[in-house]
């Protein structure tokens, strides 16, 4: 339950609700429509080009090959951009309540991801990139005359912005909910599930929380390929491990695909209950589902490389596992309890209310397709064909993006206190619900038929099917339309409402009365709580001991006969050069746990934020041979190289230790795996 000040009673919301439901303050609400309206405004242009390409295989519409694949790579990357700064906003929007996030961070992330897009938008739309939004090596590296050098480092450098901007979000909302509920264990409702604990935390943070661990997982294996790539556009001597780079891509890709839906689902636990009246609490079950799906959302991935025989036999079982696993939480904690917390609630239908709904259908229904490619014999045939295209359109579009839609729908209802006719609200609905599923029914159908996906050309007599999934997608493309314009005159009213007010004023002259509309005053809600000392990673004399141990065993990259041995080839190198970074990490995360430098270093919480981030990857970025080759003929300079990795993570380990306890530790952990991962993937 929100812990706020209870909102004042409204026409949109179930009247039970006012009892849990706070006003929400102004940063909270422009946040929200920050990121709302900036991703909405990107997957709407991505819509259109989803259209064009549809229009275009249908041969309604002639669009060269190297145009489509550049549109293909577009949308892609854009429309996964466009729902996760939503969902991201909507998120923040609803944990601000009870969590300290910092703005500055927020605006950070929000920042870093937007100028990404834009670097994604000019690599492709302007550089012609068009090797698809997972990249896969080495098509990047052989563009057939379509596209320059100097694009893809741009999009790959676009791609680097956005993982590092979700990045900053997910930092935060750990080193905040762990500190807020106290500790890990605490947040993510464990010791509630024991027994040891009367309460936990409220479903939104342990949502998040599993969200931001999982983020971080993903961006780290993201952010280790695509500069292993960027390094790749310099020196083209440089070897990708095939095996790895798709892991590594599809870890980052799959992953942050889902994500954006479980980021959603935390928010919907807030938003439902508003127009049901009844707040949704945290339960035991709740929390062992979440803790499983911290455990599905980073092993399913694999179920992508069935087909890659190389793959161990154990990590395709596994993925096997997950992937089904991954159901039962989505299926009986979030989708069954929503529906059963609606089901005799005197639920308030208005337009927001209704797309939280309908959006509930599309998860499942996308999800059961999902997990019927997952299973081994039937992916031996669904394998990119349109059956792939089907099912994640399904929960992308009739889930994410209608849920990106109520959520905007929500903040405009609240702040007009009305909702749109009942009319409106039937046509538009409507239309989405045929046209989205018409457009995702086609898919499943050329899919079953082994029709294959990302084609420009469709196989001859099969046009006709993306013809029909054509027309489905202008009446999907009309039914937004409706929607969008019934938000307008919401806007309106609720920007009138949030910044003027009726004022009921005496006629001195006549002494008649009359109404007049003055300016608001400044927002008088409660004040944002201020972020509490995290504490540092390293607290006691136990885990200082260790600390010092791990710096004694990272030495070992130093030694001699480690290094000499390491110029076998330039994974041992890299491995080496991880090593060193190893030994640089755990000396600051153990100098700058030691209290007499902590209280020095003061609370420095962005610097350490950069530094966490910025100096792993820069470390990446000049493990390129092209850049020591020429040192190992001068010893000292080459040695110096050596000891140049170190520091890079001796800044990573002192930036961790301003990041709180559980922050700064999975920082350390995640920047030293990002090293190895690095070493594994070039060759």
């Amino acid at each position: 339950m929100e812990s706020a000040t209870t909102a004042a009673p409204s026409h949109v919301l179930h009247p039970r609700a006012a009892a849990f439901t706070a006003d929400a303050r102004s940063i909270e609400r422009r946040i929200g429509l920050l990121f709302a309206l900036s991703g909405l405004a990107l997957v709407l242009l991505m819509g259109v080009l989803g259209i064009v390409m549809r229009l275009t295989q249908a041969t309604v519409i002639s669009l060269s090959p190297g145009w489509f694949y550049r549109i293909l790579t577009l949308h892609g990357a854009g429309m996964i951009t466009g729902t996760l700064l939503v969902m991201m906003g909507a998120l923040w929007y609803v944990l601000h309540q009870t969590v300290p996030l910092r703005v500055g961070r927020t605006l950070a992330a929000y920042g870093l991801i937007v100028t990404g897009a834009l670097c994604v938008l000019i690599a492709t739309l302007v550089g012609g990139f068009g090797a698809g939004w997972t990249f896969l090596p080495p098509l990047p590296f052989y563009p057939a005359g379509q596209w320059s050098v100097w694009s893809e480092s741009l999009f790959f450098t676009g791609l680097l912005l956005v993982g590092g901007g979700f990045t900053v979000y997910c930092l935060d909302v750990l080193e905040q909910t762990t500190t807020r509920y106290g500790g890990l264990v605490r947040t993510l409702g464990w010791e509630f599930l024991r027994g040891r604990e009367e309460t936990a935390p409220p479903p939104q943070a342990i949502a998040a929380t599993v969200v931001a661990i999982d983020g971080l997982l993903s961006m780290a294996a993201g952010t280790a390929i695509v500069v292993g790539l960027l390094g790749r556009t310099y020196d083209h001597t440089v070897g990708i491990d095939a095996l790895v780079a798709k892991n590594l891509v599809y870890f980052f890709g799959h992953s942050i695909a889902n994500l954006v839906i479980y980021l959603a689902a935390g928010a919907i636990y807030v938003l439902i209950p508003r127009y049901a009246g009844r707040p949704y609490e945290t339960t035991k079950v709740f929390v062992a589902g979440w803790a499983g799906s911290l455990l599905f959302i980073a092993t399913a991935y694999s179920h992508h490389l069935y087909m890659d025989f190389v793959q161990p036999t154990w990590a395709e079982i596994g993925s096997e596992i997950a992937s089904y696993g991954a159901l039962i939480p989505v299926a009986v904690i979030t989708i069954y309890s929503m529906t059963m917390l609606v089901w005799g609630s005197r639920y308030r239908w208005t337009l927001a209310s209704l797309l939280f709904y309908v959006g509930l259908a599309g998860w499942a229904i996308g999800g059961v397709g999902a997990v019927i490619d997952s299973i081994i014999p039937i992916n031996f045939r669904l394998h990119n064909t349109d059956w792939v295209v089907a099912h994640f359109h399904t929960y992308l579009i009739l889930c994410v993006v209608v849920w990106c839609f109520a959520f905007l729908a929500h903040l405009l209802e609240r702040n007009a206190d009305r909702t749109v006719s009942a009319a409106g609200r039937a046509w538009t609905i409507s239309l989405i619900l045929v046209g989205g599923y018409g457009l995702t029914g086609t898919w499943f159908l050329a899919g079953v038929l082994g029709i294959p996906r990302r084609y420009a050309i469709q196989p001859p007599g099969t046009t006709g099917y993306s013809l029909a999934g054509s027309i489905f997608a202008l009446l999907l493309a009309l039914g937004f339309l409706f929607l969008c314009l019934q938000l307008v005159p919401l806007a309106r009213e609720a920007w009138e409402r949030r910044h003027y007010e009726l004022v009921e004023r005496r006629d001195t002259w006549t002494g008649s009365r009359y109404q007049a509309r003055v300016s608001r005053g400044p927002d008088e809600s409660a004040a944002l709580k201020k972020p509490a000392d995290a504490g540092v990673p390293l607290a006691t004399p136990a885990q200082l001991a260790l600390g010092a141990a791990l710096c004694v065993v990272g030495l070992a990259a130093f030694f001699p006969q480690v290094v000499d041995a390491s110029e076998a080839s330039i994974r041992y190198h890299h491995l080496d050069h991880a090593g060193h970074f190893f030994l640089g990490a755990m000396l600051g995360l153990l100098l700058g746990s030691l209290p007499a430098l902590s209280n020095r270093l003061g609370q420095r919480p962005t610097l350490g934020l950069v530094a966490a981030i910025g100096a792993p990857t820069l470390m990446m970025l000049v493990m390129v041979p092209r850049f020591y080759e020429p040192l190992e003929r001068h010893p000292f300079e080459h040695a110096l190289y050596h000891l140049a990795m170190a520091v890079f993570g001796l800044a990573t380990g002192l930036g961790a230790t301003r990041l709180g306890r559980v922050t700064g530790r999975l920082a350390v952990f995640l920047a030293v795996g990002m090293t190895v991962m690095f070493a594994a993937a070039m060759k």
